[in-house]
């Protein structure tokens, strides 16, 4: 009674493993970069809150004015 994993198993073992790896990578920030991270903004730069309105500098996660996230 012994266990063999055919090539269908090994490929699916596979495609499982990798996706946990996957997942896990994501939370910790590292990795791709495909929305992971926030983007680094240029002193100085600023945007109109889409919430008041107001201007706030883009570097904040949230309107100075309001404080609703950015």
């Amino acid at each position: 009674m012994g266990f063999a994993l055919g090539f269908v198993e090994v490929i699916i073992v596979l495609l499982v493993v990798g996706g946990i790896a996957a997942a896990f990578r994501g939370r910790r920030g590292g990795g791709s970069s495909m929305g992971a991270s926030t983007p680094q903004v240029a002193a100085g730069v600023t945007l109109n809150c889409p919430s008041c309105g107001k201007e706030t500098e883009a570097s904040r996660q949230v309107c100075s004015h309001c404080h609703i996230e950015l």
